[in-house]
Protein backbone atom coordinates (compact mmCIF):
# COMPACT_ATOMS: atom_id res chain seq x y z
CA UNK A 1 0.00 0.00 0.00
CA UNK A 2 1.54 3.46 -0.94
CA UNK A 3 0.55 5.69 1.57
CA UNK A 4 3.63 8.03 1.73
CA UNK A 5 4.04 7.77 -2.36
CA UNK A 6 3.58 10.52 -4.93
CA UNK A 7 1.57 9.34 -7.57
CA UNK A 8 4.23 8.75 -10.86
CA UNK A 9 3.61 10.91 -13.66
CA UNK A 10 5.54 8.14 -15.73
CA UNK A 11 3.42 4.63 -16.79
CA UNK A 12 6.07 1.99 -15.98
CA UNK A 13 6.76 -0.83 -18.71
CA UNK A 14 8.13 -4.02 -17.80
CA UNK A 15 9.77 -7.19 -19.56
CA UNK A 16 9.73 -5.22 -22.66
CA UNK A 17 11.46 -8.24 -25.35
CA UNK A 18 12.13 -7.52 -28.98
CA UNK A 19 11.69 -10.20 -31.73
CA UNK A 20 13.80 -9.42 -34.60
CA UNK A 21 12.90 -10.70 -38.17
CA UNK A 22 15.23 -12.60 -40.61
CA UNK A 23 16.51 -9.64 -42.31
CA UNK A 24 17.79 -7.83 -39.10
CA UNK A 25 20.01 -11.03 -38.46
CA UNK A 26 21.35 -11.31 -41.96
CA UNK A 27 22.07 -7.60 -42.81
CA UNK A 28 24.20 -7.90 -39.46
CA UNK A 29 25.74 -11.00 -40.82
CA UNK A 30 26.62 -9.33 -43.88
CA UNK A 31 27.75 -6.09 -42.05
CA UNK A 32 30.70 -8.42 -39.88
CA UNK A 33 31.50 -10.72 -43.02
CA UNK A 34 32.05 -7.11 -45.56
CA UNK A 35 33.84 -5.98 -42.79
CA UNK A 36 36.08 -8.35 -41.98
CA UNK A 37 36.77 -9.80 -45.17
CA UNK A 38 36.75 -5.81 -46.64
CA UNK A 39 39.56 -4.98 -43.98
CA UNK A 40 41.27 -7.53 -44.92
CA UNK A 41 41.49 -7.29 -48.45
CA UNK A 42 42.30 -3.37 -48.15
CA UNK A 43 44.90 -4.03 -45.39
CA UNK A 44 46.55 -6.81 -48.26
CA UNK A 45 46.51 -4.79 -50.87
CA UNK A 46 48.12 -1.56 -49.00
CA UNK A 47 50.95 -3.81 -47.34
CA UNK A 48 51.20 -5.64 -50.36
CA UNK A 49 52.61 -2.43 -52.59
CA UNK A 50 56.34 -1.91 -53.86
CA UNK A 51 58.24 0.10 -55.23
CA UNK A 52 56.90 3.67 -56.98
CA UNK A 53 53.11 4.04 -55.93
CA UNK A 54 51.38 6.55 -59.01
CA UNK A 55 48.26 7.99 -59.06
CA UNK A 56 46.91 5.13 -60.43
CA UNK A 57 47.56 2.89 -57.74
CA UNK A 58 46.31 5.75 -55.18
CA UNK A 59 42.81 6.20 -56.97
CA UNK A 60 42.52 2.47 -57.08
CA UNK A 61 42.98 2.16 -53.12
CA UNK A 62 40.99 4.55 -52.63
CA UNK A 63 38.26 3.45 -54.86
CA UNK A 64 38.44 0.19 -52.99
CA UNK A 65 38.30 1.91 -49.68
CA UNK A 66 35.31 3.76 -50.44
CA UNK A 67 33.06 0.79 -51.49
CA UNK A 68 34.57 -0.82 -48.29
CA UNK A 69 33.02 2.43 -46.25
CA UNK A 70 30.05 2.30 -48.59
CA UNK A 71 29.10 -1.42 -47.70
CA UNK A 72 29.23 -0.84 -44.19
CA UNK A 73 27.05 2.40 -43.58
CA UNK A 74 24.88 0.45 -46.36
CA UNK A 75 24.28 -2.69 -44.01
CA UNK A 76 25.01 -1.32 -40.91
CA UNK A 77 22.36 1.38 -40.99
CA UNK A 78 20.16 -1.24 -43.08
CA UNK A 79 20.83 -3.76 -39.44
CA UNK A 80 20.15 -1.05 -37.27
CA UNK A 81 16.40 -0.18 -39.28
CA UNK A 82 15.34 -3.32 -39.85
CA UNK A 83 11.79 -4.00 -38.47
CA UNK A 84 12.04 -5.19 -34.84
CA UNK A 85 8.97 -6.09 -32.78
CA UNK A 86 8.28 -4.81 -29.68
CA UNK A 87 5.64 -6.71 -26.57
CA UNK A 88 5.14 -4.89 -23.41
CA UNK A 89 3.77 -5.63 -20.41
CA UNK A 90 2.11 -3.62 -18.09
CA UNK A 91 2.10 -4.46 -14.24
CA UNK A 92 -1.41 -4.18 -12.72
CA UNK A 93 -2.07 -0.58 -10.96
CA UNK A 94 -1.02 -0.03 -7.20
CA UNK A 95 -2.47 2.30 -4.51
CA UNK A 96 -0.86 6.28 -4.46
CA UNK A 97 -1.09 8.78 -2.81
CA UNK A 98 -3.59 9.54 -0.02
CA UNK A 99 -5.98 6.83 1.65
CA UNK A 100 -8.75 5.42 -0.17
CA UNK A 101 -12.16 5.06 1.84
CA UNK A 102 -14.35 2.23 0.67
CA UNK A 103 -17.43 0.67 1.62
Amino acid sequence: MGLFKSKESWERTFRLRSHHGVSKGFLAVLFWLWGVVGLLFNAGTLFGLTGNIGVGTSAYLTATCLVWIGGMVLFGIGALLAHSDFDGERPIGEDYGDVRVSR
